[in-house]
């Protein structure tokens, strides 16, 4: 059989990033230049038009921060930093002002570590955070839809680093990021971004922020600049959104769903305003003058990377495990990711995967998990692949499994046509004890070990399971019901007790398969699988024969066939034999992997006169030394034969039963045939005549 290995495609956008990009957004620090612009036009409404000054408040500047150090700071002209803006005033001015600053700056890759579980509710909110848990004009968290939604979602969690997780990957997985809509020029309303399911980033931070007070938790919106390799964009670094969350003790901590950074940013997130509402402005003009309007343009801003310093290295480990490593065509298949924090404080990741075309996902590509300090935990992905494959060929997928923080662990599906195919429910039966395990913590303590005594074996054939069930807990099981199918055993375990089972296996389909043997009760539910091949009946035939219909004698003619192997199952000691009255051909196979075709050269001269009946009979057997034979017939004419033509062909009949006959006979026949030969010839020509 050839073998083939598919090429790596790696279809996620993020992917090509870290790729691409991996010494920015992985990066410890970063070193970025910025300059900030922009200009407002004097329009006089008459000649008589006066102005005394016109003020210039700029909020949207870098200041220090947990993730940001300004390390130079210039304005243009000068400005006074008042209120948490930047203030620019001009007396008396002409035609035109132009303002801005230029900044050098160095963002990091900090993160708040939280090592002790928050109680939620909140009950204690300080008198200066009340703004930020009231509702405000675009952030309207006092909509009955959201606080609705809010309070199901979150209902029964007492763990505020996991209430605003969940609240965060709800509105990454269900608020679609569209461009396409008015949205990305107008500021909709959080209750609108629920209702329509669709926004940009400030609309999904809105709504976040808007859930997030609707139950209590303060939250402002942050506007600032942040790069992405997106196509949807022009320019790598534009203008973002995201929010911070309040944590009691911690402070502020970053939160932007839109990347799908939940407790954290990448440093190429640059902060430059905060607000209690996402449609604050970010410039405000004021005049004292008579007579005149100021036409404004939108500030520009131009961002440059100077430098980057150093990777992040991430505290969670990865492991790849597969439901199966080979499948068979259009299976489906369960790839498991077990995430482990080494860290002592909360961490949450996006999870990505990637993955061949020949590999269909059921969901999303991309999962975001919160692990608590020290937790080990494992999230799935359901892969589908596709039928159109060759059957001839071996095939290997590799499965590629990446964080936001850029560490990656791969893993390679195998595929032949004749591998164990596992349908959707099957599959999904199969996560489903693995979560119904992992809520009935005891069944950590039972222990199944399942042996057949034998994988492989025809469907005639019956096969024994043995299964031992131990408890290795230190409680009484009662009420057990171990089953295999509908066959089960009812029982008791005591405290390390163990058990000895049973099943004779019979009747199975034929083909690769998965037995399952299930183990449950109130407190456990366990499983164990053992794959087994059932093989068909191993089946040859012999087709596609060539031969012509009519030879001569001195004509040489071509025989021709295929032994199909018409089974999965390989025969073995395969006799193949090819017989008519004057002569027989046999070929031995010790076992047949595939199909296999066969020819043979013969003359005219070694047919009978008129027709002759050719037959080939395929002996074969299978494993276990049964017999099987199949027959397949087929004629050859042998035409326009000349008297002399016809006396050799009865020579040629008389000589083949001489084979056999001793010396001395063999001397006695000669001379007979001599005889004959004479005596043949002379009624010959007194017949002719």
């Amino acid at each position: 059989m050839k073998q083939i290995f598919l090429a790596f495609v790696i279809i996620l956008l993020f992917f090509n990033i870290v790729l691409a990009q991996e010494d920015i957004q992985n990066s410890q620090n970063l070193i970025i230049n910025i300059d900030v612009s922009s200009q407002a036009t004097i329009k006089p409404k008459s000649s008589d038009y006066s102005i005394k000054y016109i003020n210039v408040n700029l909020s949207h500047y870098p200041y220090e921060s947990l993730n940001l150090e300004v390390l130079d700071f210039k304005t243009t002209p000068d400005a006074e930093i008042k209120d948490n803006t930047l203030l620019y005033t001009w007396d008396n001015p002409k035609n035109k002002i132009s303002f801005g600053y230029n900044t050098k700056i160095k963002t990091n890759s900090n993160i708040v570590k939280i090592k002790k579980k928050i109680q939620f509710p909140l009950l204690e909110i300080p008198s200066e955070l009340e703004p930020y848990i009231k509702p405000s004009e675009i952030i309207d968290s006092n909509d009955e839809d959201i606080i609705l939604l809010t309070s199901k979602l979150i209902a029964g969690e007492d763990d505020l680093y996991i209430v605003i997780h969940k609240i965060a990957e709800w509105t990454k997985n269900n608020i679609e990021y569209n461009l396409s809509t008015l949205t990305a020029e107008v500021s909709q309303k959080a209750s609108w971004v629920l209702t329509n399911k669709q926004g940009v980033c400030d609309e999904l931070t809105s709504l976040f922020i808007a859930m997030l007070r609707s139950v209590g938790v303060p939250a402002k919106f942050v506007s600032g600049i942040a790069y992405t390799d997106s196509e949807l964009f022009e320019e790598n670094w534009g203008s973002h959104g995201w929010a911070e969350v309040y944590f009691p003790v911690y402070g502020w901590i970053p939160y932007d769903v839109t990347y799908g950074q939940f407790g954290f940013i990448d440093p190429t997130h640059i902060k430059l305003k905060e607000s209690i509402d996402s449609n604050d402005p970010s410039v405000q003009y004021r005049w004292l003058a008579r007579n005149i309007d100021l036409e404004t343009e939108k500030l520009d801003i131009n961002t440059e990377l100077e430098d980057s310093i150093g990777l992040t290295q991430s505290p969670v480990s990865l492991d790849i495990k597969l439901l199966k490593e080979n499948i068979g065509f259009g299976s489906y298949n369960l790839i498991e990711v077990i995430l482990e924090n080494k860290a002592d404080y909360y961490i949450s990741s996006e999870v990505y995967i990637s993955k061949p075309k020949e590999l269909e996902l059921t969901e999303s590509q991309s999962k975001n998990i919160l692990l608590k300090p020290k937790e080990k935990k494992s999230i799935f992905w359901t892969v589908k692949l596709t039928k159109n494959l060759q059957n001839n060929f071996i095939y290997t997928f590799p499965v590629t499994i990446i964080t936001s923080s850029n560490a990656t662990i791969t893993a390679e599906i195998k595929s032949t046509k004749n591998d164990l195919v596992y349908s959707l429910n099957e599959v999904t039966a199969i996560l489903g004890q693995i979560n119904e395990e992992d809520k009935k913590s005891y069944s950590k303590e039972v222990s199944i070990d399942c042996s057949i005594d034998k994988k492989e074996f025809y469907a005639y054939e019956n096969a024994l399971l043995k299964c031992k069930v131990k408890n290795l807990g230190n409680i009484f099981l009662g009420n057990l019901n171990f089953c295999l199918k509908k066959e089960c055993k009812k029982f008791n375990l005591g405290i390390s007790q163990e058990k000895n089972y049973n099943f004779s296996i019979k009747g199975l389909k034929e083909g690769k398969q998965q037995l399952i043997l299930s183990l449950k009760s109130k407190d456990v539910s366990k499983a164990d699988y053992i794959d087994v091949d059932v093989l068909d009946k191993p089946q040859v035939r012999a087709q596609n024969i060539t031969s012509p219909d009519e030879v001569s004698f001195n004509d040489g003619l071509k025989i021709g066939f295929l032994i199909k192997k018409a089974s999965i199952s390989n025969p073995y000691n395969v006799e193949i034999t090819l017989s008519q009255k004057n002569l027989e051909k046999t070929w031995i196979v010790k076992e047949l992997f595939e199909d296999q075709k066969f020819i043979i050269n013969l003359l005219g001269r070694d047919l009978r006169k008129g027709n002759n009946e050719f037959n080939i009979i395929v002996k074969h057997k299978d494993k276990n030394g049964k017999s099987y034979e199949t027959k397949e017939a087929f004629n050859i004419q042998l035409v326009n034969v000349t008297i002399f033509q016809e006396v050799l062909l009865t020579m040629n009949i008389f000589v083949s039963g001489l084979e056999n006959l001793s010396p001395q006979s063999l001397m006695l026949a000669a001379i007979g045939s001599f005889i004959i030969f004479i005596l043949v010839l002379t009624f010959v020509f007194k017949k002719r005549r």
